[in-house]
């Protein structure tokens, strides 16, 4: 989708009123907006997530399935295009391509996992997506209990497929949580059947046809709290890279999303979101961190974390209506000019954050600076003057192995000590220095 810089600030405004009528439940109001902005730009993702948004909203999930396929398709799309221009300018495709449909996969899974505060949804989409993702036949979440010391198990089955619940695979449950406690570490067979540290499970293995399998350790604050399985039982092909990466990842974002509904049982007040941006919360954003910082350190790739900061916000916010505008605008703004597997949440006040996986200091320093732009171009006061930021950015500490909360907090206390030098050099600027 092309569009003039006219265009991008019509759209945005759009966006923006269409997500306060969604705020204020006024559901029709907003469908007529995203309506006309799909009309003009089909593919534009945005507005159809929003309008999924409100059919799951209003109880009509069969609509919003429809469209979730359609961004799928869209995306695949998208993701075909820049291969072949890639092609064509002779840059190695394929493997550009690989990762961004790996990513989009992913972020697609989160997405659906962190959509309900319910334990029960959130392990059936888990254990389903996994299967359907990973192109297994089953996969068995255990998690390990708080208070009685007994497991909890979930279960999802291809058709087809017998359940394992009966009991008689604990036996190899048990060595699989044996084999991942100590270091944490997932495990991949590519043949269970020749496997000799589950030669003692022969018969389980026969018995259920479980030819190639998968264990990822449930870590919650760096403690062991559960085990994800999957099984591979009607081929015996091994696990690609890709396939490794994708479980380890979406489960380190289970356990998040499994911590997140028990509070929520336990406090029904607690919420992800934060009201006025619909961005993540803060209390969100300090779990989602966790996961990600221990994916990163699993798979070995970086992480960088970014403040931004509002310049002049309270001159800007001289009425309540007038800031809380310019805070939506630019959360929305952050949110959708991110590439996918970003996370956006507001820290406080008119402060940001943003976690940026996979990405080295240099790019992260490009992205943010051109955030910092596009927000300089696109939002405005109510005066018609141009509203700015400032921005820190820091890479996380991974090579030294240390404990993965001094990582977080060293990370966040760093970023921000880079936020506040830039704006101490005149704001209206990216430090990553």
């Amino acid at each position: 989708m092309v569009t003039t810089l006219t265009e991008e600030d019509q759209i945005v405004d759009t966006m923006v009123e269409a997500e306060l009528y969604v705020k204020y439940e006024c559901y029709p109001q907003a469908l007529e907006l995203l309506d006309k902005v799909i009309n003009r730009y089909p593919r534009y993702l945005p507005a159809k997530e929003a309008l999924a948004g409100i059919f799951r909203r209003t109880g009509q999930s069969e609509r919003a399935d429809e469209i979730l396929r359609e961004i799928n398709l869209i995306s695949s799309q998208m993701a075909e295009e820049g291969c072949q221009k890639d092609v064509e300018g002779g840059s190695g495709a394929a493997k550009v391509d690989e990762r961004r449909q790996l990513v989009e996969k992913i972020d697609g899974i989160i997405k659906e996992i962190y959509d309900s505060n319910y334990l029960a949804q959130i392990l059936k989409i888990s254990a389903s997506q996994l299967v359907q993702s990973l192109a297994a036949d089953r996969c068995i979440i255990i998690r390990l209990g708080q208070d009685e010391g007994q497991p909890s198990t979930h279960e999802y089955c291809n058709n087809g497929i017998p359940s394992s619940l009966d009991g008689k695979t604990a036996r190899l449950n048990f060595l699989l949580l044996k084999k991942v406690s100590t270091s944490l570490d997932p495990v991949a067979v590519d043949d269970a059947f020749k496997d000799p540290t589950l030669a003692g499970c022969k018969g389980i293995l026969e018995r259920f046809n479980i030819r190639a399998l998968m264990a990822c350790p449930l870590v919650y604050k760096s403690k062991l709290v559960g085990l994800i399985l999957v099984h591979r039982c009607t081929n015996a092909t091994g696990w690609s890279d890709q396939e490794r990466t994708l479980f380890t990842t979406v489960a380190g974002h289970i356990v998040v999303a499994i911590s997140n509904s028990q509070q929520v049982s336990a406090d029904q007040t607690m919420e992800i979101t934060d009201k006025l941006t619909g961005l993540y919360n803060r209390q969100f954003f300090e779990e989602r961190l966790s996961a990600e910082l221990r994916n990163a350190q699993l798979q070995n790739y970086p992480l960088c974390l970014a403040f931004l900061n509002i310049d002049h916000f309270k001159e800007i916010s001289d009425t309540p209506a007038a800031g809380d505008k310019v805070l939506h605008k630019l959360g929305f703004l952050v949110r959708t000019n991110l590439r996918k597997g970003s996370v956006v949440a507001r820290f406080s006040g008119e402060e940001f954050v943003v976690i940026l996986p996979n990405t080295r200091l240099k790019m992260a320093h490009q992205i943010m600076d051109h955030i910092r732009k596009i927000v300089e171009k696109t939002i405005t006061t109510d005066s018609g003057n141009p509203v700015t930021i400032s921005v820190g950015v820091k890479e996380a500490g991974l090579q030294d192995k240390k404990d993965l909360d001094v990582v977080q907090k060293e990370l966040i206390q760093r970023a921000h000590e880079s936020l506040h030098r830039a704006k101490r050099s005149g704001r209206e600027d990216v430090r990553s220095n």
